[in-house]
């Protein structure tokens, strides 16, 4: 049925019109959570020494609404912010800005956009693309077969849910494999799983078709019955598996018990997000959803490219032929896509597209300074000091967007 709904010409109405009719009416207060980012920024450096991971800024969010469900998300659309953030001992009035920047937080400890740090949370894991730097989307997770707090799994669902209906963007660093599972469309050994574990796919693809002289050449008595799941977790395909050797003759039915394996390891996970998503949005919307549209709903556009900032930034104060607008475009364009990510966060509270930037001459005016830039992620602005040169301009904005994320000009952090 869903492969018809998707070729509907009213698709987009239907969307529309569903979620319209699930709306509930805004409550009379909106939660107020005050979150230690410091607590949690050392947790993230160090997981290890707090097990229950108490300190992150997910956990800190969830205990703090106590659990509560986001049915408050399915607000009419105007009403954008979920949740007001206070970030103790730091300079923010939230008006949206501090709201987005948890977001961005909880993002960051689901799925860490650097490879280099360890993973904050025990929700997700890295793909064996990612640990092996091996095949596509090497910067992919998937959840953890291991991780059984399925009202945790839920939750996220209902946060994925909550972003869907509105502006702002949970972003997690999902393959296709999982995505296609949340809106029910069907996956592929062949098709799919190559963005999880590309090495494997291969490896059976090969086996298969082998001879016997090589295969035993090859495996001799040290293949087993077993397989490696996504944690790094060898499981049994069979009763005492890891005692049985797998012949020659028996390597289709091999194959397809750990093809099986693989592709359920992470099923309760999954469905446990999917439930919770379909607490915020009805089964209608992911019926009419594929799977590539439910991801960008959710996450946002990935890719921050210069053509897309040009059309949503707005100089204001400059004049026409200003250097400073000059200086501003080139360092963009010497950004990498992840830089680029990192300026928007920066300046909006988000790290993808779309996201309206206004940018105004800093408190110096025209005098030439080597002072970094500020922002203000409340109103999506950035204060642009006047640098002597395109270079200078580059190195102050890569800087402050990689290290100036927790510094907003909101207020005193003391106030």
């Amino acid at each position: 049925i869903k492969q018809f709904l998707l070729l509907s010409k009213r698709r987009t109405a239907l969307i529309t019109q569903c979620l319209k009719d699930s709306e509930t009416s805004k409550p009379n207060f909106m939660p107020r959570l005050y979150i230690n980012r410091r607590l949690a920024m050392e947790h993230r450096d160090n997981p290890a020494l707090d097990p229950s991971c108490k300190n992150a800024v997910f956990t800190q969010v969830l205990s703090l609404l106590e659990g509560r469900c986001l049915v408050l998300c399915r607000w009419p659309l105007r009403y954008d912010q979920w949740w007001e953030c206070k970030f103790i001992a730091e300079g923010i009035i939230d008006q949206g800005g501090g709201f987005r920047d948890s977001l961005a937080d909880m993002s960051e400890e689901l799925c860490p956009s650097s490879a280099d740090t360890p993973v904050p949370l025990p929700f997700f894991v890295r793909t064996s693309n990612q640990g092996n730097s091996t095949g596509e989307a090497r910067d992919m997770y998937v959840p953890n077969p291991s991780c059984k707090d399925f009202p945790k799994y839920e939750w996220i669902g209902q946060i994925m849910g909550a972003a869907l209906r509105g502006k702002e963007f949970l972003v997690l660093a999902l393959p296709g494999f999982v995505w296609k599972q949340l809106t029910g469309e069907e996956v592929s050994w062949s098709k799919d799983f190559p963005a999880v574990d590309s090495v494997l796919v291969k490896l059976l693809e090969v086996m298969e078709v082998m001879d016997k002289d090589t295969f035993e050449f090859k495996f001799g008595n040290e293949l087993t019955y077993t397989t490696v799941l996504s944690d790094q977790r060898m499981v049994e395909l069979i009763p005492n598996g890891s005692s049985t050797v797998v012949r020659y003759e028996d390597r289709k039915e091999f194959i397809h018990l750990v093809q099986k394996a693989r592709l359920e390891e992470s099923k309760e996970q999954i469905m446990a997000m999917q439930a919770g998503l379909l607490k915020v949005v009805p089964q209608a919307v992911l019926d009419l959803l594929t799977w590539q549209e439910l991801e960008k709903k959710v996450c946002g556009d990935p890719e921050v490219t210069v053509d897309a900032l040009k059309k949503l930034t707005r100089f204001e104060d400059f004049e026409p032929l200003d250097t400073r607008v000059q200086y501003f475009w080139e360092a963009l364009n010497n950004f990498t896509n992840e830089d680029r990510s990192r300026f928007l966060r920066f300046v909006t509270g988000r790290s993808r597209l779309p996201a309206r930037i206004y940018i105004y001459p800093d408190k110096m005016g025209s005098e030439t300074t080597d002072a970094l830039p500020e922002s203000s992620t409340c109103s999506s602005t950035l204060f642009l000091p006047n640098y002597a040169t395109a270079k200078v301009c580059e190195e102050k904005l890569r800087y402050a967007a990689y290290n100036c994320v927790a510094i907003d000009t909101d207020m005193s952090p003391w106030e």
